[in-house]
């Protein structure tokens, strides 16, 4: 139960900011955000969040530790952020605006035999 109360406030933090700068995060909170590091794929926010996080590790003091796990914090969601961009669906490329080629009633069109403009590709030259 304190281990997902823990991860819960964790969980606060890292997504809400306006709770993130109210309540200070505890040194118990770095095995949740050792997880949640390692859930990230590998880039360079992964990293600074990495050392970050290894700083914390290290810290002597609540102050110092909730220095690190902010910038944790910081890098994470960067990095969280550089991975739903990529994993966005790519926009189709532009297509070609739809051309009416010539036909019986619109010689004018291109493929036409009053046509004075470039070729098209997909209408054939009469």
């Amino acid at each position: 139960m304190q281990k997902t109360m823990r991860t819960l406030v964790l969980l606060v933090a890292l997504c809400l900011p306006a709770a993130a700068e109210a309540a200070p995060i505890p040194c118990s909170d770095i095995p949740a955000a050792q997880q949640y590091v390692d859930r990230l794929k590998p880039g360079p926010d992964r990293t600074e969040a990495q050392r970050h996080l290894d700083l914390a590790k290290e810290a002597h003091s609540n102050a110092a530790c909730d220095k690190e796990l902010r910038q944790v914090d910081k890098y994470a969601r960067a990095a969280r952020a550089a991975e739903n961009r990529a994993d966005a669906p790519k926009l189709a490329p532009a297509t070609a605006p739809h051309v009416r080629c010539a036909d019986l009633l619109h010689q004018d069109r291109p493929g036409g035999s009053d046509y004075h403009g470039p070729p098209v590709p997909g209408c054939p030259k009469r």
